[in-house]
C-alpha cells in the first residue's frame, strides 16, 4: 500500500465530505471556476459551449456570458466546440470584478497577445479586453491555467512564461504589466491562489508547489513545499486555499489531481503550507468523474468543476450553523442586542439605554444615557420580529417603551421635550433631563428617529389601545416642523436643517445647528413633508431629488452624494433612509447611491486585501467614537462595520449576506452584556481590537437589513411605509370601560383634549372617529 493511500484511509475516518451538484447550463464540462472569497458570487466556465456563467448562493443565475459576446471582443480567435475559450476565471474577494483568461491557438495578426484576459464589472455588466497576452498556444487541449485576484493585482497563469501580473486596482478598466514571476525550470501553471490572511501565494505546476509572500511584491522569493512526486506533477489541476471550509481542522491549501480520469483531493494544514520544506500532502477526497478545477466559497464549502456540470462539496463533520440558520441567529441576536437595553440596569420601565457594552469579567458597567434614537431602533426591531416571527412579546415590548416616551406621567417641571415637541437627546432616566456630562440640547435626528419607530409600531399593531395613544402622543406632538428646515438658492444641494440640536431652553430652532448637504436628516425632511405645512413638503421634493446633492467619486462612474463635494461620509447615511423610508427606496437615484455605497467600499476591499469585507460605518474605534468613511484620513484601523455591511441586504442581494456569514465563519462575532453575539467592528490593522462598546443606532440597522434576505418585501411590508396622517385616539371619555360610540357623543358635546396636543378642537374628534371605524362592529365595511 502506498503511503498516499495510507493516508487516505485514515483521512477517510474523520472527515465526511458530500457532494452536491452544482447547476451549469448545458452538458459540457465545466473547465474552469471562481468563488469570491468574502461574498457569495461564484463563476463557472465551459470552455466547448465558451460560455460563463454567474449565480449567487442559491445557484440563481445572475448572468450569463456566451460565445458572441466573447468572440466579438476577439475577432481574431476561431472559437469552437473544443477545449480553446474561457480556461480560467478569477473574481475578486468580494466579487465586484470577474476576469475571465480565454486563449485560442490563432495568431492576432496585430503583434500583440494571441490570448487575452477579459474583464467583466458585475455592478454594470459590461465585458472588456483587460489585457492581451501569450499564455498557451494551442486549441486542442486544455491548457489547466489559473489566476487569483489580491490587493489590486491580477495574477495571470501561462505555460512556459512564468506568471503576468497586472495592475487590477479598483479603476484599471485595462491591466499595466507589473512584473513577471518565474518559475523554476520554466514549467506551465496550473493552479494560483492566495491566503489571505497572511498574504501568502500559492503556485502549481507541473513540477511542484511554491509559496511566495506578496508582503515585499514586486519582490518574491519562492519557497518549495510539495515535490512533483507528491503534488501530481503533470496531473495536478489546480489549488485553492481553503479558510473556512468544513471545521476548524480542515482549513488550509486544497489540490486538484486528476488520479487517471477520476478527480482525486489532497490537502495541506496551515503549518504544512507555512513550512520551509516540502510536505507530503494527505488524501481527502476522491470523486467519481473527471474534475478540472477548484475554489473555495465563503460559505465554507469547496466548488469542483466536473466533466458534467459542477459539484459542491461540504463535510458534515462541520459544526457551523449553516447560513440560513446564522441568518435566522444573527438577527435573533440583534433583537436580543436591541430587547436587552430596555431598561437594563433597574431603570423606570421602557426606557432604552443608548448602548451596550462589552461583555467581560468583571461586567463592564453600562455608560450610555436613554436616548430617543436608541428607543425609534428598538421598536423597529420589535415590529421586525413580531413580522418575522410572530414573536408575542414584541407586542407588550414595544408598549412599554412607547408609554414611557410618551410620557403619561405628570411631572414637575417636564422639560423632556421642547415646545415643539422635540426631544432631549442624551436623558437620565431617573430625571427625564439632560444626562450630567452629555450635552444639554433638543435634538431633530433623534426625534425624528422615535417618530420613525412609533409610526412602526402604531402601524405594527393599530388596534392596541395603549400602542395608538402613545405613538399618537409622539408623532402628534411634535410640531412646527418647517421652523427646522431652511432653504438654498436654486435646488442646488443648499437646503439645510436643524441638524444636531436645539439647545436647551431655546423657543426654536438654533440657526447655528443648521447642516447643509445630503445625510440622514433625509427621514426628518420626509416626516416633515407629511406632517409640516407647504414650506417642509417643497424641501421634502428637493431633498428627494439626489441630482442637486454634491458628490464623491471613489470609483469611476459611481459617485456618490455626500455633504461637500469630494467628501466621503460614512456609508449609515444613505443606509438609515434605505431601510425606512418609501419614497427613497422607491427612487431609482437613491437606489443607485446606496449600490454606489456598496460597489466602492467593495473596490477598497479588493484593493487592500483586508481579512473581511469593509464597509466603512459609525462606531467605536482603538481611540474612540467616529463615522469612518473612505476619506484616506478618516478609517483609522481599517475597521470594518458589519451592522453596515448586512445593512446593504436591503436592497434584496445576498452576497453581503453571504459576506457576514464568512466574518461568522472566521470568528468575527463578539459579545455584549445584554448576551447578544453578533456582528459589529473588526480592525484590518490591529485584529485584537474590541470595541468595548456599541451604540444601539449603529447596530440595529444590520439586522433590518439581513430581515429582507429571511423573507423578502420585509422592508417594504413594515418598514418603510408611508406615515400615517390621522391618530388612534383609544379615549373612554365617559368612563364606561369601553370604548365606543358613546365616547364621540361625550365629546361632542363635552370638548376636551384626547389626542394630547394641548388643545381641543376638531382634530381631538377626527381621532376618535378614526379609531371607532377601526373597532366598532357595525362598521363591517372598514373593519
Amino acid at each position: 500500500m502506498t503511503a498516499l493511500a495510507t493516508l487516505a484511509l485514515a483521512a477517510t475516518a474523520v472527515a465526511s465530505p458530500v457532494e452536491i451538484t452544482w447547476p451549469v447550463a448545458g452538458p459540457d464540462d465545466t473547465s474552469a471556476l471562481a468563488a469570491a472569497a468574502y461574498s457569495g458570487w461564484y463563476a463557472a466556465a465551459d470552455t466547448f459551449d465558451d460560455s460563463v456563467e454567474i449565480r449567487d448562493i442559491r445557484a440563481a443565475l445572475r448572468f450569463t456570458i456566451a460565445r458572441p459576446q466573447i468572440a466579438a471582443l476577439l475577432p481574431w480567435m476561431s472559437l469552437d466546440g473544443g477545449p480553446d475559450g474561457p480556461n480560467a476565471v478569477a473574481l475578486t474577494a468580494t466579487g465586484r470584478v470577474l476576469y475571465i483568461l480565454v486563449t485560442d491557438s490563432d495568431l492576432a495578426g496585430d503583434g500583440l497577445g494571441s490570448d487575452a484576459v477579459l474583464r467583466f464589472d458585475i455592478p454594470s455588466g459590461l465585458l472588456s479586453v483587460f489585457a492581451r497576452l501569450d499564455a498557451f498556444d494551442r486549441g486542442d487541449a486544455w491548457p489547466h491555467l489559473a489566476m487569483v485576484h489580491q490587493k489590486g493585482r491580477l495574477f495571470v497563469g501561462t505555460v512556459g512564461a512564468g506568471i503576468k501580473v497586472y495592475d487590477a486596482t479598483r479603476n484599471s478598466v485595462t491591466g499595466a504589466l507589473q512584473t513577471t514571476i518565474a518559475l523554476p525550470g520554466g514549467t506551465s501553471v496550473r493552479g494560483l491562489t492566495v491566503d489571505r490572511d497572511l498574504n501568502n501565494l500559492y503556485i502549481g505546476s507541473d513540477s511542484g508547489i511554491w509559496r511566495t509572500s506578496l508582503n515585499s511584491f514586486p519582490t518574491t522569493s519562492l519557497t518549495s513545499i510539495v515535490t512533483a512526486a507528491n503534488s501530481g506533477g503533470d496531473s495536478l489541476r489546480a489549488l485553492a486555499w481553503a479558510d473556512t471550509y468544513g471545521n476548524a481542522g480542515l482549513r488550509g491549501l486544497y489540490l486538484l489531481v486528476d488520479g487517471s480520469g477520476v478527480g482525486e483531493l489532497r490537502s495541506l494544514s496551515p503549518v504544512q503550507a507555512q513550512s520551509s520544506s516540502p510536505q507530503v500532502p494527505s488524501i481527502y477526497h476522491f470523486g467519481d468523474s473527471e474534475w478540472h478545477d477548484l475554489a473555495s466559497t465563503a460559505d465554507g464549502k469547496l466548488l469542483i468543476g466536473a466533466d458534467e456540470d459542477a459539484v459542491l462539496l461540504r463535510d458534515t463533520a462541520d459544526t457551523r450553523m449553516s447560513f440560513d440558520a446564522w441568518m435566522a441567529d444573527e438577527f435573533q441576536q440583534h433583537v436580543t442586542f436591541a430587547r436587552g437595553l430596555i431598561s437594563p440596569d433597574g431603570e423606570p420601565s421602557g426606557w432604552v439605554i443608548d448602548g451596550d457594552t462589552e461583555e467581560t469579567v468583571p461586567a463592564s458597567a453600562r455608560f450610555h444615557p436613554a436616548t430617543p434614537d436608541g428607543a425609534g431602533w428598538v421598536l423597529l426591531a420589535l415590529v421586525m420580529n413580531h413580522h418575522l416571527t410572530g414573536d408575542a412579546t414584541a407586542q407588550a415590548s414595544a408598549r412599554t417603551v412607547l408609554t414611557r416616551y410618551a410620557n403619561f406621567q405628570p411631572a414637575v417641571p417636564d422639560r423632556l421635550r421642547s415646545a415643539d415637541g422635540m426631544y432631549k437627546h442624551w436623558i437620565d432616566p431617573s430625571t427625564r433631563d439632560t444626562q450630567s456630562g452629555w450635552p444639554d440640547e433638543y435634538a431633530t435626528l433623534s426625534t425624528m428617529k422615535l417618530v420613525m419607530g412609533a409610526a412602526r409600531a402604531m402601524q405594527q399593531w393599530p388596534d392596541d389601545p395603549q400602542i395608538a395613544l402613545a405613538a399618537g402622543r409622539i408623532i402628534f406632538r411634535t410640531k412646527n416642523w418647517d421652523a427646522y428646515l431652511a432653504a438654498g438658492g436654486a435646488g442646488d444641494g443648499d437646503e439645510s436643517m436643524a441638524f444636531k440640536g436645539i439647545a436647551s431652553g431655546a423657543a426654536g430652532a438654533d440657526p447655528f445647528s443648521f447642516s447643509r448637504g445630503f445625510h440622514e436628516g433625509i427621514i426628518f425632511v420626509e416626516q416633515a413633508g407629511t406632517y409640516g405645512g407647504a414650506f417642509a413638503a417643497g424641501q421634502r421634493i428637493k431633498w428627494l431629488n439626489r441630482a442637486q446633492w454634491p458628490t464623491a467619486t471613489f470609483l469611476t462612474g459611481r459617485s456618490i452624494s455626500t455633504a461637500n463635494f469630494g467628501q466621503y461620509d460614512s456609508a449609515f447615511l444613505s443606509l438609515y433612509p434605505m431601510l425606512v423610508s418609501q419614497p427613497y427606496r422607491a427612487d431609482a437615484g437613491w437606489r443607485t447611491q446606496v449600490q454606489n455605497v456598496r460597489w466602492s467600499n467593495a473596490a477598497w476591499t479588493d484593493d487592500n486585501g483586508p481579512r473581511f469585507y469593509t464597509v466603512f460605518s459609525a462606531g467605536t474605534t482603538l481611540t474612540g467614537y467616529n463615522a469612518d468613511s473612505l476619506a484616506s484620513n478618516n478609517h483609522a484601523g481599517d475597521i470594518t462595520t458589519f451592522t453596515s455591511l448586512l445593512a446593504l441586504c436591503a436592497s434584496g442581494d445576498n452576497a453581503e449576506a453571504v459576506a457576514g456569514y464568512a466574518a461568522f465563519r472566521k470568528g468575527a462575532r463578539q459579545d455584549f452584556s445584554t448576551g447578544a453575539s453578533l456582528l459589529y467592528r473588526r480592525s484590518a490593522t490591529t485584529p485584537g481590537f474590541t470595541p468595548n462598546s456599541a451604540g444601539l443606532p449603529d447596530v440595529t440597522l444590520g439586522g433590518l437589513g439581513l430581515a429582507e434576505i429571511i423573507r423578502p418585501g420585509s422592508i417594504d411590508a413594515v418598514l418603510a411605509r408611508p406615515y400615517p396622517t390621522a391618530e388612534l385616539c383609544p379615549v373612554d371619555v365617559n368612563a364606561s370601560g369601553a370604548i365606543d360610540i358613546e365616547d364621540l357623543y361625550r365629546r361632542v358635546a363635552a370638548p376636551s383634549d384626547l389626542n394630547g396636543d394641548g388643545l381641543s378642537n376638531l382634530l381631538d374628534i377626527a381621532c376618535l372617529r378614526a379609531w371607532l371605524r377601526r373597532n366598532e362592529r357595525t362598521d363591517g365595511s372598514i373593519r
